[in-house]
């Protein structure tokens, strides 16, 4: 039952510009948007990723009576061999599960970890210098303890139904036949000359192959069914990543593997338009900022509101957001009524902002500590599936930028995550909440989100992007179309890009919206956004499951 729709007359992007922070590398090569949206219609169950084997992958395990954490974790075994630049074994993920048999909802921290001996002058050189951005993610301090296998294992030992020698059958295939690399692998492999090809191991695999297979990830598949996710904080794994990291300037040691944990985390929930809006609170900024937007400009959702929403929220999330196991942080006071009340009286109809600061809660004892914007993390990738139980699951997966640090082991890339961390600990004697800290998680951008009705309680909406820190305007803007603008879910992904975080309005091409924003007044940049959005939307009264995968992907929708 998929289907194709088309869209005419999506011209070339004009008067291309460029932000030097912001535009380090994509997930993929950026190979435009297609002219064609992909979507599927279904009633029982329906899966979406940004790759279509990873889909087929999914799709066959719900076919096959599978859960929703099945489906994703076949899914992500997958996208860890067709998808390497963008997520796999060697990376981190967030996930937010609902669970149908008890209504409940679950999230889930992933997230890679700094190295037990890391301090917060991690990225400085000798002369006390930060360190470039490609000269910290080629080094292997930049690689950080992967948490996605053990989360994965979490999953499946919370949520899956299936035997994990099941689950790893389409990955196991496709690694001992070899698979023929997308158009966006190639383009993303051919992007990253003088990066990717200068480790050798790294330059066997990926170069000059017209099928790539990969009998080391099979080889760790079978003993992942066998013994469970925890071979891959055990040696010999744990012990090949040490090597290979501490090879170009590491610092891990087995202890790092052996205090890895998943942790769950209290999903962040609040209210938009009558419908609850869950997602991943912190170390990621995904949660707190978007809703933050969202109550912003609940009471009047124009484009004007929502993009100085969006200068304020960023403001609170560039200065306060971290892991909170290390650094106190207001959390979900940047949510309170009283505190929104207060930042929405900074939005004017005829003003714009144009140097946004962070706020101070009502209840919050200001902590002296300075702002960081960050680096836009990019190899990333988003997984949303509902199965014929109502179960349901959004998980963000990531190894941080295109390919992460390039190094292999164990027959899958290793993350760069730990320069989402400033590179400086502080300014003038004022510390940075996202430094650099043993064990502390970076600060993340990933918001996978599920939407529920507040009369039924059941998920109307699942949905999340890859793009750094652009996902939370990815999200927002699409939650808007549905929620509020009753946009169907192909146009609302099909939909030109606008965002704000906090500077210049970001947008991918020229539209009747953008000219009325300059019209007022704002600044924008039309820029190439490649993102990764995945989406479903669940009609219950039509019993009519809709999924959606983003034009700018190769991705595809599945469903029954």
């Amino acid at each position: 039952m998929r289907n194709i729709f088309l869209f005419i007359g999506i011209g070339l992007l004009a008067s291309l510009s460029y932000a030097s922070d912001f535009h380090r590398a994509s997930p993929e090569k950026y190979i435009g948007k297609s002219t064609t949206i992909e979507s599927d219609i279904g009633n029982e169950y329906m899966a979406v990723t940004s790759d279509p084997e990873a889909t087929r992958a999914a799709y066959e395990i719900l076919s096959d009576g599978g859960t929703a954490a099945d489906a994703a974790i076949a899914a992500q075994l997958v996208l860890g061999l067709t998808e390497p630049q963008s997520s796999g074994l060697g990376g981190g993920a967030f996930i937010m599960y609902y669970n149908a048999l008890d209504n409940s909802l679950t999230a889930l921290d992933g997230r890679e970890t700094a190295p037990l001996a890391s301090t917060p002058n991690y990225f400085l050189k000798n002369n006390m210098e930060p360190m470039g951005f490609f000269e910290a993610v080629l080094d292997g301090r930049s690689v950080g303890i992967p948490g996605t296998p053990a989360l994965l294992g979490d999953l499946h030992e919370r949520f899956g139904k299936i035997n994990i020698k099941t689950l790893i059958e389409p990955a196991l295939n496709l690694a001992i036949n070899g698979f023929v690399p997308s158009k966006g692998l190639l383009k993303s492999l051919d992007n990253d000359i003088g990066r990717l090809d200068q480790n050798k191991t790294s330059k066997e695999y990926f170069y000059n192959k017209k099928i790539i297979k990969n009998n080391k990830y099979a080889s760790i598949l079978k003993n992942f069914a066998n013994k469970g996710s925890s071979i891959f904080y055990k040696s010999p794994l744990s012990t090949n990543i040490i090597n290979s990291v501490n090879k170009k300037n590491g610092v891990l040691i087995q202890k790092d593997f052996d205090s890895y944990s998943v942790i769950e985390r209290k999903p962040v929930c609040n209210i938009f338009q009558k419908h609850k809006v869950c997602s991943m609170g912190e170390p990621s900024s995904g949660a707190l900022t978007m809703l933050q937007i969202l109550k912003l400009i609940d009471h009047d959702p124009t484009w004007h509101n929502y993009i100085e929403a969006s200068k304020l929220a960023f403001a609170d999330r560039n200065y306060y957001m971290a892991d909170p196991d290390f650094v106190k942080t207001p959390g979900e006071l940047l949510l309170e009524n009283n505190y929104i009340l207060k930042r929405r009286s900074m939005i004017s109809d005829n003003n714009i902002m144009t140097n946004a600061k962070h706020g101070t809660p009502f209840g919050w004892k200001e902590i002296k500590q300075t702002k960081y914007n960050g680096l836009n993390e990019s190899g990333t990738t988003h997984i949303s599936i509902i199965d014929k139980y109502g179960n349901a699951i959004s998980m963000t997966s990531t190894i941080e930028n295109a390919f992460g640090s390039r190094i292999m082991a164990n027959g899958y890339l290793l993350n760069n995550e730990l320069t989402d961390f400033s590179f400086t600990p502080g300014k003038n004697n004022n510390l940075v909440a996202n430094r650099v800290e043993a064990g502390k998680r970076p600060r993340s951008s990933m918001t996978p989100t599920i939407v529920f009705s507040t009369l039924t309680g059941k998920p109307v909406l699942i949905i999340g992007s890859a793009g750094g820190s652009r996902i939370i305007g990815y999200v927002t803007q699409r939650i808007i179309d549905v929620l509020y603008n009753n946009v169907s879910l192909e146009d609302a992904i099909n939909a030109p890009h606008i965002l704000n975080r906090g500077g210049n309005i970001e947008a991918e091409e020229e539209t009747n919206i953008t000219d009325s924003l300059i019209q007022k007044g704002h600044l924008l940049d039309i820029t190439p956004l490649a993102s990764g959005l995945t989406a479903i939307h669940i009609d219950s009264e039509k019993n009519i499951i809709k999924g959606v995968s983003d034009p700018r992907r190769i991705g595809i929708a599945l469903g029954k």
